[in-house]
């Protein structure tokens, strides 16, 4: 699960590792695939919808391998190999760069939010603000690129939260970013937001204070760009949500936009 930004140096850098990984199939064909992976049904729309974006701040996409590989197999008639299908874009050799993040740590593999309704609802409500935030162009996935009011500031300045609205499937929702240092982002999101809910959603428990729904957690974006998820027992994470809510929450379709919804939780 590689994400790459939409701009032409990004795009230049998985397709020489694919040319490199399969020598003897067609550039149009690649580039073809590559498209899928990236969530556009042709090249030519990628290649639009690159053009129409801006170099200096782009959106990212992480590469979805399954999409890569059945495209493949349209385009060349042939039946992917087990070798093929197991073909991890963080396998290949791209370099990490401004436009190359990793997504994939430690912790990504034993991580499944199937086996708990708490969990997946904890998911959905963080990649739900993650999302927001990053539409907003509050911050980025790189590193330090910190861009609410206010995030600019000294190292001796007291830091305050910054807390803003939206909405997820009809839900409002709200949610507030701080710098944890590190690179990383705590972020905090509570549902149906109670009246007070601006003022309670940046403390570390508010709970049920903020909203019938309170979920905190942390963005990793030093070592690459993932949401930090801690052990099973809680004491890592932060979560409340009223028990006629959960199953509406736990069952939202929501895609992490350019970062892994799971990783690695750093102390």
């Amino acid at each position: 699960m590689t994400s790459i930004s939409l701009t032409d140096s990004g795009l230049r850098a998985v397709k020489r590792a694919l040319v490199a990984r399969f020598p003897n199939e067609k550039s149009s064909h690649l580039s073809e695939a590559l498209a899928a992976a990236c969530g556009f049904r042709t090249h030519a729309s990628l290649i639009a919808a690159v053009r129409e974006g801006d170099a200096s701040d782009p959106d990212f996409v992480l590469l979805d391998e399954s999409s890569f590989l059945s495209r493949r197999e349209e385009l060349t008639g042939n039946q992917t190999s087990a070798g093929d299908r197991h073909m991890m874009f963080d396998h290949l050799p791209i370099e990490p760069s401004a436009d190359v993040l990793k997504t994939i740590s430690a912790r990504f593999h034993s991580v499944d939010y199937s086996k708990s309704p708490r969990r997946r609802a904890w998911r959905n409500a963080m990649v739900a603000g993650i999302n927001a935030a990053l539409s907003r162009r509050l911050f980025s996935l790189r590193p330090g690129d910190n861009r609410w009011p206010g995030s600019p500031r000294e190292l001796h300045e007291q830091q305050s939260a910054h807390v803003f609205h939206f909405e997820i499937e009809g839900i409002p929702a709200i949610a507030s970013l701080w710098d944890a240092g590190w690179d990383e982002i705590s972020v905090h999101v509570a549902f149906w937001p109670t009246k007070d809910g601006e003022r309670w959603v940046p403390a570390a428990n508010a709970g049920f204070l903020a909203g019938d729904l309170f979920a905190s957690g942390w963005l990793e974006r030093r070592n690459g760009a993932w949401l930090q998820v801690g052990s099973d027992s809680g004491k890592n994470w932060s979560f409340r949500c009223r028990k006629s809510r959960l199953a509406e929450v736990a069952a939202l379709q929501v895609r992490s936009a350019g970062y892994a919804d799971r990783g690695s939780f750093a102390l």
